[in-house]
């Protein structure tokens, strides 16, 4: 195959293409664009001979993408979206009338999600927040312009083109099934008696709390991971395990399974959290307000959550 002379790429066939990619079938996308499906059709003809790979086959009934045309999809999606941003006529943000699309990628946490959802939706009707799950690739998807906001703990590396803001660091609380009998007495010698629970969201072999329990010399027995924040409490309910978490992804469950909360036998005191967003949406009018109202929300979420764990929780004894 020849190389692609993009001088001569007529743009409107990457937008078919990403409609038939998202559509999966030519009277489907010929709706989408408002064209007939002759003229679809045609364009995928003109596609076919220009990528010189046919892109779509019928499979079952249904239009099926090819290797070439799940890569180029994979390719062109944030060089299309970042082309429609910096098409678009730069206006002020009204959030009550905005029909935008927001990505967020945070650590599950029920109860922030959904406090934020129903406070950005009352100020912004039509907007769709959509949360994202933490993963390695987040940093690029955030300076591909396909998350808006990212939620980063740790000491972690940002790339560069991110910008970001430092949060209040994590309180840890640890966590026990209601009528555990190591809360009757808690000791770090009573808490070396039971295994515990580790959340291993990408399980790279250790943890903040993992490293405080060797620097004081409580080493601690595993007897369980999860991949998500959200099976703690249902692990803790079912087992004799102590987990020890952060307070802001704990506050749903801890309620839901009437969870007793322990002070931590070890956990860091100054473990970072930030958010952080593509420089690009430094000045984007509807990023900077998404940003200022989640951290609002997020500031008071930490501190009502541990003021009121706080209140509850069980000291050490030695």
């Amino acid at each position: 195959m020849s190389e692609i002379q993009l001088h001569r790429m007529d743009l409107n066939l990457l937008a078919t293409f990403e409609a038939l990619i998202e559509e999966g079938s030519v009277a489907a996308a010929a709706d989408r664009l408002h064209l007939t499906p002759s003229a679809v059709s045609h364009a995928l003809g003109r596609m076919r001979t220009q990528f010189d790979d046919p892109l779509f086959v019928r499979v079952g009934g249904k239009m099926q993408p090819t290797a070439k045309a799940v890569l180029l999809a994979d390719e062109l999606s944030p060089v299309l979206r970042g082309l429609r941003r910096a098409l678009e006529p730069q206006a002020p943000f009204d959030p009550a009338t905005s029909d935008r699309v927001f990505r967020v990628a945070l650590h599950s946490s029920p109860t922030f999600m959904a406090q934020m959802t129903a406070d950005i939706l009352k100020a912004a009707p039509n907007v769709m927040i959509e949360w994202v799950r933490i993963k390695p690739s987040n940093q690029n998807d955030l300076a591909d312009g396909l998350i808006d906001l990212l939620h980063v703990g740790g000491p972690a590396y940002l790339m560069d083109g991110i910008a970001s803001i430092d949060l209040a660091p994590v309180t840890f609380f640890s966590f026990v099934r209601k009528d555990h009998p190591v809360a009757a007495e808690w000791s770090a010698v009573n808490a070396a008696k039971y295994r515990y629970l580790q959340v291993a969201v990408e399980d790279t072999g250790g943890t903040p709390i993992e490293k405080e329990h060797r620097v004081v010399n409580r080493p601690r027995t595993l007897g369980g991971k999860v991949q998500d924040f959200s099976l703690v409490g249902s692990m803790l309910d079912a087992t004799d395990f102590i987990s020890t978490q952060p307070s802001f992804v704990m506050a749903e469950m801890w309620l839901r399974y009437g969870l007793q909360v322990l002070e931590p036998v070890a956990a860091p005191k100054d473990f970072p959290m930030r958010f952080a967003w593509s420089a690009r949406n430094a000045s984007d009018p509807g990023n900077i307000w998404l940003r200022e109202t989640i951290f609002a929300g997020y500031e008071q979420h930490q501190a009502d959550i541990n003021r009121r764990l706080a209140e509850v929780m069980i000291p050490l004894r030695d």
